[in-house]
């Protein structure tokens, strides 16, 4: 299995799940935009009929997206038997928490095992054609690649254990140090088990010991660092279009909607298309800004990031300069990791 076809099967999976990212995104982003004046609320986001309608839309988009990534990259690797196990594997994935790093694993694994079934049918007369379709590819490979991704999952649960345990023993010294820690795990893993377990640690310190309602420190620089993630993209796909595709330079507007809203997943498609040289960049990046705003002592109070919950912050101008140099380091780093890159021709309109 060489690089090239590796790289090919998840961009054939990025070219088919970046509608379920873009559309979805922009939907639930809308939703707590439209919903901003209830953003102490615990209904925020939904708190009228039609921000409640948006970001049941939105939802159901953005889960989908992960099955489909799956779903699409096995499809590249075995052709459609393989979409069922790798549409399952993806639900699996999403369930399990393990994100789109357990997506493209499912993916993966579902394709390599109907090429596997594949070869162990081979020699089944013709007459049997039909129970290998509608029998042995799916319902073998179901179970196969749900077996699977059960090891897949069942790393999550430690990780998740002994990060929210660190971060509780790092709660009580440097805000600095705990507010870049928070911005590297939420740019991390683009919404899996260490995203979620950072963003459900500052949402905690939403709370006193009594259960009261109070500002945090951490959950801004969550908020903050959040947003380096999905914009530094964006930003990136505008100033260097030539160093990316024309599929993530069209991604840019969905991008920027998803990172001023606080989403990370609007990064997804540009690390896949380029893990070693953006991931790397948007952890520094998110770092930088957690530790600006921590460092700082900006405080939220709300559960959720972006221009939404800006009227929660304690300090905006603060705020906004955190990430915006976060996001300009990022996009710097970025530059420098990129500049020797395959260059791309751009389109006429964009020329």
């Amino acid at each position: 299995m060489n690089g090239k076809k590796i790289y090919q099967h998840l961009m054939t999976g990025v070219s088919h799940f970046l509608p379920f990212v873009i559309g979805g995104g922009i939907l639930t982003a809308l939703a707590f935009l439209l919903d901003m004046g209830n953003a102490a609320e615990a209904t925020f986001g939904a708190s009228t009929p039609l921000t409640a309608w948006l970001l049941n839309i939105g939802s159901l988009a953005m889960d989908l997206m992960l099955p489909i990534l799956a779903g699409y990259i096995a499809y590249s690797i075995a052709d459609r038997p393989a979409l069922l196990p790798g549409i399952v594997g993806g639900l699996l994935a999403l369930e399990g928490e393990s994100g789109f790093l357990g997506a493209i694993a499912a993916g993966f694994i579902a394709g390599y095992i109907i090429i596997l079934l594949k070869k162990v049918t081979k020699k089944l007369p013709r007459t049997l054609e039909g129970i290998k379709t509608l029998l042995i590819f799916p319902i073998g490979g179901l179970l196969l690649a749900a077996l699977a991704m059960l090891l897949v999952n069942m790393v999550v649960t430690p990780i998740n254990i002994g990060l929210t345990s660190m971060l509780t023993a790092l709660s009580n010294t440097s805000a600095i140090v705990i507010g870049a820690i928070i911005g590297i795990m939420l740019a991390s893993d683009m919404g899996g088990p260490i995203n979620k377990t950072a963003y459900l640690f500052a949402v905690a310190t939403l709370t006193d010991a009594a259960g009261n309602p109070i500002p945090s420190i951490i959950m801004a620089a969550a908020g903050s660092s959040a947003m380096v993630v999905s914009t530094s993209c964006a930003v990136a796909a505008t100033l260097l279009p030539r160093k990316f595709s024309p599929n993530l330079r069209a991604a840019k507007v969905g991008a920027y909607i998803m990172g001023l809203a606080f989403f990370v997943e609007g990064a997804i498609p540009y690390v896949i298309a380029k893990p070693k040289k953006i991931l790397p960049a948007l952890c520094i990046g998110a770092g930088v800004t957690g530790a600006i705003t921590a460092g700082l002592g900006i405080t939220l109070s709300a559960p959720i990031g972006g221009l939404e919950t800006l009227p929660l912050v304690s300090n905006i101008p603060l705020y906004f300069l955190s990430f915006i140099i976060g996001t300009a380091v990022a996009v710097f780093i970025i530059y420098i990791l990129t500049r020797n890159d395959e260059e791309y021709k751009l389109e006429k309109d964009e020329a």
